[in-house]
């Protein structure tokens, strides 16, 4: 308990002050980019429980590939998660180090989430063609891990690049489901959520734990304004203003919208949760890696934040572009304002 209590206090006072101080923005995206290496490398060498040994050149691939597919998911914000009628909360990546290093080699048109997968699959393919050892499905666990962290790291980065608050309002959903599923586990709980995967966590615990995250959510989204003009320079904002539509929707509206977005966040935490368990029953280890004594690896202490933050994203995304061609965002807007 003590070795556990020492390395999360070293965690708070390295990731705090690099997720605070905008100057040190460009520390905060080479941590993240340090945990998708790491993480990466977790999962490959978590395949070697099941005689899947990768060589020293397939797994530095893999982590280029994954570099790529990071700096990808931020060109991406820089490219399309900007605001045109929203210019004072346009996201800011001023002191993105990782934007620079793009504009530098004139990448920024080129490296796009979808173009590092396509080359992946050519790529990984054509390896596997002149590899005897290297299989099909070799390919697809390789792909895997890639996508996996490159995505859900790369989202979480995106959260900070569109604004501090996000990545706060993340976690503390994320800690809030967290504890009060197991509060509420072993108050009430009965029903085995997943015995073969989690034996220690149920339904009544899981429900619990979204509950109280959703209403903390909640309470976060519609107290903010209230606060807002300590964070912005005497400027009264919605939480997601620049972000969703939200300053035009009905009371109802908001609170229907941030119920949701809160408790769908709540839920893939869990999900976050258990896939990263599942990976380890499958495999049969106890833990991705021994990088935080007590804690384990970056998967084991960061899975839940992971995967909650690849469907804030997604919700963002949505939003902004890929309803558009399917359900226009200006009747997706009218649907939430004219609620009553």
């Amino acid at each position: 308990m003590k070795k556990r209590m020492v390395t999360a206090t070293l965690l708070v006072c390295m990731l705090v002050p690099t997720l605070f101080v905008p100057e040190l923005l460009t520390v905060f995206e080479l941590l993240l980019l340090f945990a998708a290496c790491m993480a990466t490398l977790e999962i490959l060498n978590m395949y070697a429980g099941n005689g899947h040994t990768y060589g020293k050149t397939v797994k530095v691939l893999a982590v280029l590939s994954t570099v790529l597919l990071y700096f990808s998911m931020i060109n991406y914000a820089r490219e399309y998660l900007t605001f045109e009628n929203n210019d004072q909360f346009r996201p800011s990546l001023d002191h993105s180090l990782i934007i620079r290093i793009l504009n530098y080699f004139h990448l920024e048109n080129f490296i796009s989430p979808m173009t590092v997968l396509i080359a992946m699959f050519i790529f990984f393919f054509s390896i596997m063609t002149f590899t005897k050892k290297m299989q099909v499905a070799d390919v697809g666990r390789i792909y895997m891990a890639v996508i996996y962290v490159g995505i859900c790291v790369g989202s979480l980065t995106m959260l900070r690049h569109l604004g501090v608050r996000f990545v706060v309002y993340l976690f503390g959903i994320t800690a809030f489901t967290d504890t009060f599923a197991l509060v509420f586990g072993l108050a009430i709980g009965k029903h085995k959520m997943a015995p073969t995967i989690s034996p220690k966590k149920t339904w009544e615990g899981a429900v619990g734990g979204t509950l109280v995250a959703t209403i903390l959510g909640f309470l976060i989204i519609f107290l903010y304004p209230y606060f807002s003009r300590f964070f912005h320079n005497g400027v009264t904002m919605e939480f997601f203003d620049g972000v969703f539509m939200y300053s035009n929707f009905s009371t109802i509206g908001k609170i229907f919208f941030a119920l949701v977005i809160s408790a769908s966040i709540s839920v893939c935490s869990q999900m976050g949760d258990l896939v990263a368990s599942k990976l380890k029953r499958n495999y049969g280890i106890k833990d991705y890696s021994q990088i935080f004594p007590g804690h384990g690896g970056i998967l084991d202490r960061f899975d839940s934040a992971f995967f909650a933050s690849a469907i804030f994203i997604l919700f963002i995304i949505c939003e902004t572009k890929l309803y558009a061609p399917i359900i226009p965002i200006p009747q997706l807007n009218t649907f939430f304002t004219s609620i009553i």
